[in-house]
């Protein structure tokens, strides 16, 4: 059975494995070919002979391959990736928790931290490790309000910890995702979004959501909110257009976290309705 991915993918991902280039190229080559001279290597690979012996050694050293004893020339056997490749993740999780320690120890001595009370972040990636990281400082209650699934998803680590800790985990969406991701419910109480919205609140955000221009520029059906205590929220609002990234507020200040939660549970409420109500709200965007 031939290989399920490009051979400059498996490269590449052999070299987030803490692997350098002509290392991954040289352990390929042994996969591919079994027992091999230096020479052999090389020309399969593409690592120059001038440096092959150097690679292979350093890969012994590594534990990927070992010298076959006796052999004239010299020849290399690569150990299964069954074994091989575990024994690199391994590694890089102990020094993992080494670097981590060190970096924690050192951010602990610092006498005063700047605090930052609010800022923006871009991209999926800051995005995932703000919405875990909100979650992972909740010793009480976390509150999630969206009609969005890929939010939830991204929060999935996080949530098992904070269940594990005994926190109360609430979320509050449409019956349409409760129904289609009761998964979600392992992890807390699920709440029905729709009449959350105070009445005077709902006549004027009812006016914000039919508002063509401002929907023009804004998806509401992507936006969400999680807060952590009622303490600190990271507020999260789609892409502006397909070429823009995803972006979410951060705010750590408990009273406009509060207001956060009422307004942003209110607004998904008047989106629901709207959906509900048979307007195709995705025409005006």
């Amino acid at each position: 059975m031939g290989s399920t991915m490009p051979g400059d993918d498996i490269i590449s991902d052999m070299m987030n494995l803490g692997l350098h280039l002509n290392e991954a190229k040289a352990y390929k080559a042994l996969v591919t070919l079994g027992q091999s001279t230096a020479r052999s290597v090389a020309e399969h690979s593409g690592v120059p002979r001038s440096k092959v012996y150097d690679v292979l050694y350093s890969l012994e050293d590594r534990g990927l391959v070992r010298k076959v004893l006796g052999s004239d020339p010299t020849e290399f056997k690569p150990y299964p990736p069954k074994e091989a490749i575990p024994l690199l993740i391994e590694k890089i999780q102990q020094s993992g928790v080494v670097v981590q320690n060190a970096l924690e120890n050192i951010e602990n001595e610092r006498e005063m931290e700047s605090r930052e009370y609010v800022y923006t972040v871009e991209g999926e990636d800051q995005i995932k490790m703000e919405i875990r990281g909100i979650i992972r400082s909740a010793k009480e209650e976390v509150f999630f309000a969206t009609l969005d699934p890929k939010i939830l998803s991204a929060a999935r680590p996080a949530l098992a910890s904070a269940k594990k800790r005994g926190v109360d985990i609430k979320f509050v969406t449409s019956k349409a995702f409760m129904a289609e991701w009761p998964e979600f419910a392992h992890y807390g109480s699920m709440m029905d979004v729709s009449g959350m919205s105070p009445p005077d609140l709902a006549v004027q955000l009812s006016k914000v959501v039919q508002d063509g221009t401002i929907l023009g520029e804004w998806n509401p059906t992507q936006m969400g909110i999680i807060i952590a205590d009622n303490r600190d929220s990271i507020g999260m609002f789609g892409k502006p257009s397909d070429k823009a990234k995803q972006w979410a507020l951060i705010v750590r200040v408990p009273l406009i976290a509060i207001l956060q939660r009422q307004v942003i549970t209110a607004v998904l409420a008047q989106v629901l309705k709207v959906l509900e109500g048979n307007l195709d709200i995705h025409a005006m965007f």
